[in-house]
Order: C-alpha cells, then structure tokens, then sequence
C-alpha cells in the first residue's frame, strides 16, 4: 500500500513538472511566435526586415523566403502599376482598382497616392467613382445621382450645340447668359470643357477678356485649363505674324499675289481672312478680282465678315470690299476685251492709242468707298494695263513708235508695284 501511494506521488509529480514546461513552452515560445506572426502579415516594414534575417537561414527555409521579393521590388511593381491605371480609360481603371481595393485595403490607398503623384485630376476623378459604385444608394442617393445625369446631358448636349452654330451666336448667347444671370461662370466652364480643346479656344478667343478669364478659370482640370490658354497665347501670335504677313504683301503686284493668297494651299481660309483685312481695302479687292474660283470668294468674304462682328461687334468692312473687288473685276474684263481687240492692230496704231489715252485723254471714273477711301480710274491705268499683258517683244515694239520721254515714263511705271 505504501508502495503504491509512492509511485501515485511519482506520477503526479511528473504530470506536475509537464504542466509547468508546457507552460512555460506557451508562454515563452508559442505566444512570441504568435505575435511576430501577426506582426510580420500585418506590417509591411517588420516583414521587409525579418525577411533580410530569414533569407540567410540554411536550407529549403532560407531559400522560400529569398523568392520573397524585397521592398524595392514592391514599390517598382507599385509604381508601374499605378503607371498603367493613369493611362488606361477610367472605366477599366475604376475596375480594376475596385478589385484590388476588395482584396487588399493597404495596397489600394498606396497606389491610389501614387496616382494622385502622376496624374492629380484623372485620379481624383477615379477615386470619386470608385466612391460613387461603393456607396449603397438609397432613393435620396438615386435622385441626387438622377439630377447629376440630367445636368451632365445638358452639359453636354449645350456643348454639342456651341459646336454646330456660329461663333457669333455663341459669342452672342454666352455674353446674354452671363449679363442676364442665365449661368454662372462655373457652368460655362463644364460646357466649354466638354468641346474640343481647340474649337474651345476658337470660340473663347471672341469674348470678352475679362468673362473668358473667368470661364477658364473655373474649368475643373488644370491640364485642360492649361490647354486652352496654351492655344490662345498661339494663336494670338499666329495673328501678328499673320499681320506682319499682310504688310509685306501690301507693297506687292496682285499679279503676283494672287498666286500666294488667291487659293488656300498656303494658307487656310482663316488665315486669308486675317491677310486680307490687314493688306488693305484696294489690295485686296485687286486679288479677289484676280481670283476666277467664285465659292473661295465667297467663303472668304463670309469668313471676313464672320470675323470682323466677332471682333469689333460689326461688319464695316465686308461691303466696301465686295463694292471694289466689283469696281476691280469690271476693271480687268474692260482690259482683257481691249486687249484682244489691240492685239489686231498694228504697232503703229496701238502706240497711237496708248498716247491718246495717257497723254491726251483725261477721263477719270471715281468710287468712293464707306470708309471714306476713292477708288480712281483713269485711260491711264486702262493704258498701262493693256500693255502689261503683252510680251516683251510686242511691248518693245509698242514702244519704239513712242517719243522717248514717254517711252520712258511707261517703261518706269509698268515696273512699279500698282499702289
């Protein structure tokens, strides 16, 4: 019996001593690895530098943990990812962060700074879809999300119309809804963000310094702002070098001119527009009346006069210059019909013409214009225009049955540009 007692006392002393190494196994080795384990899959930077202890243990271990890529590595694959989702449409970025946001949280919020560090306005506008599909609509969040649609379309479809009319009934409607109180700047800005950058710049460029400054400056996206500012700014100098353009060809013969600017493979009709409004009224009613395509005259004066309202409210130019480009074509047919009737005489007999109508005849048919200026017409020019159209030759021969002087003085003004 006594025996027996020893050896339930062994028992229970040895059953004692495996309870407290057991404890003391939990407490000091389980628990701790328990910890770093939940430390190590939570925090990125604990597992980055474990990972540097762990890769040089020995073995299938060292080696599992060495295909761990390191942070570098993360951050690269962050980057080109981030990358890619600022180039792609919103519709497949918003997915595809979406997922990766159901998936991992922390992730989500570094690629999404990253974003924001390349490309600020497309990412914000990401970030506020991704919150619009997250949040569960109820029936106040369905009409608020309703009434957004609704103005959006009419944003839209108002954008669409400033595309398909005039540049002046836009400039027109704009200046009204302004002064009327019709819209506010801001919702001018969604409309003109919602055009082509460069129709957008066109159209800007007419209204008022001061309202376009406040259109442009509420637009929603920098890079957009940017843009239309960019294209202002150029094409404001485009029209100055244009100008500087149209002096120099002031001083030239129409002759000449009409080969430059009689057609539109130099220049655009637009640009020909600014041309013709600065090479002078005469000038450029003698190119026009030089021009044998009737539909570009037509559509340059159109465009003439579309820009002249749109710059100074009014057209006082278009119809001076139709009113001389008339004085002008009747000009040249005048000189052309004489021409060929010249052309059957002999030497002798034109000369004897030519004389008459310089030095004898004094007719002189006079045009005055609105802008105060005189379109002048004299035998004389009809003379020298009769003999610019022959060949050196016959001209020659023209002149020899001339007395020197005048031969000389017509010699002097056929060189000289027509004024």
């Amino acid at each position: 019996m006594a025996d027996k007692t020893k050896k339930t006392e062994k028992t229970e002393k040895g059953l004692g001593i495996g309870k407290i190494l057991l404890v003391v196994f939990m407490v000091f080795i389980i628990t701790p690895l328990l910890i770093f384990g939940i430390i190590y899959y939570t925090n990125d930077n604990v597992r980055m530098e474990a990972n540097k202890v762990l890769i040089t243990l020995p073995g299938p271990l060292g080696e599992h943990f060495r295909t761990y890529p390191t942070k570098g590595e993360i951050d690269k694959q962050k980057i080109s990812i981030a990358q890619y989702l600022v180039e792609i449409d919103n519709s497949r970025a918003i997915d595809k962060l979406t997922l990766i946001k159901n998936e991992d949280e922390v992730l989500y919020n570094d690629i999404i700074k990253l974003m924001l560090r390349l490309k600020p306005d497309k990412a914000k506008t990401i970030i506020d879809e991704i919150r619009k599909n997250l949040i569960k609509k109820d029936i106040l969040l369905r009409t608020v999300d309703q009434i957004e649609q609704e103005k959006e379309k009419e944003t839209m479809d108002k954008a669409k119309y400033y595309e398909s009319i005039s540049p002046i009934t836009v400039m027109d409607e704009v200046e009204s809804a302004i002064e009327n109180n019709e819209m506010t700047y801001s919702e001018l800005a969604d409309v003109f963000q919602n055009i082509n950058d460069e129709n957008a710049a066109y159209l800007l460029q007419y209204i008022d310094e001061n309202k376009r400054d406040n259109i442009i400056n509420n637009f929603a996206f920098d890079e957009k702002k940017n843009s239309i500012r960019v294209l202002l700014s150029t094409m404001k100098d485009k029209e100055a070098n244009l100008k500087n353009t149209a002096e120099i060809y002031s001083t030239e013969n129409p002759e000449e001119l009409v080969g430059v600017i009689g057609n539109t493979e130099t220049y655009s009709i637009d640009d020909l527009a600014v041309i013709y409004k600065n090479i002078g009224l005469k000038k450029a009613a003698q190119v026009l009346s030089k021009i044998n395509d009737e539909e570009l005259i037509h559509e340059l004066v159109n465009v003439i006069k579309e820009r002249e309202i749109l710059s100074s409210g009014e057209d006082l130019l278009t119809n001076d210059l139709l009113k001389a480009y008339k004085v002008y074509r009747d000009f040249d047919k005048n000189v052309a019909e004489l021409t060929s009737i010249y052309e059957k005489m002999s030497d002798g007999q034109i000369a004897e013409l030519i004389k008459r109508m310089i030095r004898i005849s004094s007719g002189r048919e006079n045009y005055p214009l609105n802008n105060g200026e005189t379109i002048t017409i004299s035998d004389e020019d009809i003379a020298l225009s009769i003999l610019s159209k022959f060949n050196e030759r016959k001209l020659a021969a023209i002149l020899t049955n001339l007395d020197s002087n005048l031969a000389t003085e017509i010699t002097k003004k056929l060189s000289m540009p027509n004024p």
